[in-house]
């Protein structure tokens, strides 16, 4: 996951720092390192490269965004769970979809961002790893999870 950027969206400020998040928090499930191993990784070693295209992400937002996703990843998994077609398990979800999905409930959450900026957010970022169909999926996902977690 630390392939130079894609030149399909221009990342930078916040939305870097969500790309940089959805990365780390491939990167904990994947290595089953802890939240904080990976955040200061990402801050000591990625941010500091300029090949890694980081140099220019909120570091303070990237951090609370990696540390709260990891925090509610088990609350998260269990509503998106519930968001899934009839015999789909989290198991079917590609590993860095389950992490956009991670990082987008909890901004969806616990911020005041709005619904749609959050979303398009992470539709941007699916773009840069997927195909239209795994961007709709995301997109399905994303706003039935929006309606629920912004009604309650």
């Amino acid at each position: 996951m630390s392939k130079p950027l894609s030149p399909k969206h221009a990342f930078k400020g916040r939305s870097l720092s969500r790309l940089a998040a959805v990365q780390a928090l491939f990167q904990i499930e994947q290595s089953k390192g802890t939240a904080s191993t990976v955040i200061l990784e990402f801050l000591d070693r990625r941010f500091k490269d300029g090949e890694s295209g980081l140099l220019k992400a909120d570091r303070s937002f990237f951090a609370k965004l990696t540390e709260g996703a990891w925090k509610l990843h088990l609350k998260s998994d269990e509503i998106i769970s519930s968001h899934l077609k009839a015999g789909w398990t989290l198991d079917r979800i590609e590993p860095v979809t389950h992490a956009i999905l991670r990082a987008s409930f909890y901004e969806l959450l616990e911020s005041k961002t709005p619904s749609p900026v959050i979303i398009d957010e992470y539709l941007n970022i699916t773009h840069n790893f997927f195909d239209a169909s795994e961007v709709a999926f995301v997109n399905g996902i994303l706003n039935s999870v929006a309606e629920k977690v912004r009604q309650s």
